[in-house]
């Protein structure tokens, strides 16, 4: 298994791309998109609010059309984790926050709105390889309402 550096990439089948344009920023694929208030979708917000809309399914130039997934409770991802040390299954069932817009902070526990809930944890050699902190799998919700 390839292992990447950044981003939430979909383990499972993700639901339908939808499109949007992207504000005057770089995107990268796995990259969490909010809306920006101006109806535009922007990978610079580091922590998840209403406004975020899904995952970045492609890579795309500033102001380009964006494909992205929209946020479902189905879809499981695996996400580096960046903060704060080695993941353990202690983190399971935990909700968590973004650490970036491409990874979670597992000492950043979320209460309300979105979060990432964590199901499992990857922590094999080849994980930490790419790694140093594992990865989590887990999926979107929304805090309180978990399925």
């Amino acid at each position: 298994m390839r292992y990447q550096a950044n981003g939430f990439i979909p383990i499972n089948e993700p639901p339908a791309r939808r499109y949007n344009t992207a504000a005057a920023v770089t995107i990268v694929k796995g990259d969490v998109l909010h809306d920006d208030g101006n109806g535009v979708l922007t990978n610079a917000t580091t922590a998840f609010a209403a406004t975020c809309t899904g995952v970045a399914a492609a890579d795309c130039a500033s102001g380009e059309i964006v494909q992205y997934y929209p946020l479902d409770t189905k879809t499981q991802y695996r996400v580096p984790v960046a903060e704060n040390a080695l993941i353990t299954t202690t983190g399971v069932g935990l909700l968590v926050d973004l650490e970036n817009n491409d990874d979670i902070d597992i000492s950043d526990a979320v209460s309300e709105g979105v979060a990432f809930m964590i199901d499992d944890i990857d922590v094999c050699a080849d994980a930490i390889v790419g790694n140093a902190f594992g990865y989590a799998i887990g999926h979107f919700v929304v805090a309180g309402t978990q399925a």
